[in-house]
């Protein structure tokens, strides 16, 4: 199944194995990020958070 990230609009191919695969089936309208983008947010909240307790 191909499943287009919300965040870049890359294009991704997920097999029955990945975690997010029984999600997508059931809901297409499901949002989906891929796992660059995940770790850029994750990186940008942790750096928010240490700015903030500052």
């Amino acid at each position: 199944m191909q499943v287009k990230c919300t965040i870049c609009g890359g294009t991704s191919d997920l097999t029955k194995a990945h975690k997010d695969y029984p999600k997508l089936a059931k809901n297409t309208n499901y949002t989906y990020i891929c796992e660059r983008c995940s770790i850029q947010v994750q990186a940008e909240m942790q750096k928010h958070q240490l700015f903030r307790k500052k």
